[in-house]
């Protein structure tokens, strides 16, 4: 068979004066929300409330640690669009973005030499900062409903883990929404035997209608991190860590008190508060919301014939590789469309447990327009294999 790039060049597909080799490459990687276009306006209005505050200069000289009061407040306000209730403030850490409160949850309750779970197909940032923490990760097996509860179990009866680490929502790179039934089953095993489940629901609330995160089903043995990089903005850099109660979220916050950077910054701490109470927060997902879903029906009419997985609301697909073409061949050639994608193998825990699929990024491009010539890219590489 003849290499894809080959195929396509035999097929006439494109040539070197095609706009593809012109233009700027187009990113599909990062799953970056699309920002509103009115987005500006409402920061600069946001920093001139700021400007207007009696207690600026003492915001500009405060280090936040673990999130004011107020901070904690509005958070758990932000929080109760998944949670359905108000989350008492003392259980929530307020952290610079989610991956630094997955950091907390791993140095605090799983250690160096512990052994953490999860999906043979999970985020590969949270894995990257488990080896950091010298933490060892073992995978288990997954359905269309994400883990195996009796693969969770069979390696709690012989292995005695510390944790099983799980996105339900929204799964990274698969796009699973676990249902109830498999939460609560997971849940019950892990309080058995004395396994943690740290729970990362920053796509949670993209999806309209989603079944309740685990720790909302079991607070008792769930660590839940979340944020608004997926929903609002990477750069406002906030998320919470929701500890099962106010005396665990002391233990965990103590050890971090004065010696870790990742704490939030005011002044991004600051814009949040305002723009949770003002309803901006939630203008914002609302919008985000509603290009996600445009965006994943001109993924429909695209690639229409392709194989992949993908829900209404979510900022990513998962895509099958077509039989005989390799993860390398694929990018390759997409790289000749100025489409710019990365391996799907490296959301696999090891080589051997790895998918023939690429995850493609929806939520990245700047406009509909942008995504759809980088979408058209990758259908004319699907054609040619």
């Amino acid at each position: 068979m003849l290499d894809t790039v080959a195929a396509i060049r035999a097929a006439g597909l494109f040539s070197r004066k095609d706009n593809s080799m012109s233009r700027e490459p187009i990113s599909l990687i990062r799953t970056t929300p699309p920002t509103p276009s009115w987005v500006g306006e409402e920061f600069s209005k946001a920093f001139v409330e700021l400007s207007r505050r009696s207690d600026l200069p003492t915001l500009m000289r405060t280090h936040k640690f673990n999130g004011s009061m107020e901070d904690r407040r509005a958070g758990s306000l932000w929080l109760k669009q998944r949670f359905g209730e108000h989350l008492d403030p003392d259980r929530i850490i307020v952290t610079n973005g989610t991956q630094n409160a997955l950091f907390i949850t791993l140095a605090t309750m799983v250690g160096r030499g512990g052994l953490l779970l999860t999906e043979r197909l999970s985020y590969y940032g949270f894995r990257r900062l488990a080896t950091f923490l010298g933490i060892d990760v073992r995978a288990i097996e997954m359905d269309d409903d994400g883990a195996l509860p009796e693969a969770f179990e069979a390696v709690c009866k012989t292995d005695k883990p510390k944790a099983l680490f799980l996105s339900p929502t929204l799964h990274n790179p698969t796009t699973i929404i676990m249902s109830r039934e498999r939460r609560l089953a997971l849940a019950e095993i892990a309080r058995r035997h004395g396994v943690i489940i740290i729970e990362d629901d920053v796509y949670g609330l993209l999806p309209k209608d989603a079944p309740p995160p685990i720790a909302a089903l079991a607070p008792d043995v769930t660590w839940h991190a979340t944020g608004l990089a997926k929903c609002i903005a990477p750069g406002l850099r906030i998320g919470y860590l929701v500890a099962p109660d106010a005396a665990a979220c002391a233990r965990a916050f103590q050890p971090f008190n004065t010696t870790s950077t990742w704490f939030v910054s005011p002044v991004s701490a600051a814009i949040v508060e305002h723009w949770i109470g003002n309803g901006v927060g939630k203008r914002i997902l609302d919008a985000v919301r509603e290009e996600a879903a445009a965006r994943q029906t001109i993924a429909r009419s695209i690639l229409d014939g392709a194989s992949y997985l993908a829900k209404p609301e979510a900022l990513h697909l998962w895509l099958d590789l077509p039989a005989g073409l390799t993860q390398e061949g694929f990018i390759s050639a997409c790289n000749q469309q100025g489409v710019v994608l990365r391996s799907g193998e490296m959301f696999a825990v090891s080589n051997e447990q790895a998918s023939p699929a690429i995850r493609i990024v929806l939520g990245s491009p700047s406009n509909r327009e942008e995504l759809t010539t980088a979408l058209e890219g990758v259908a004319t590489v699907l054609k040619a294999a």
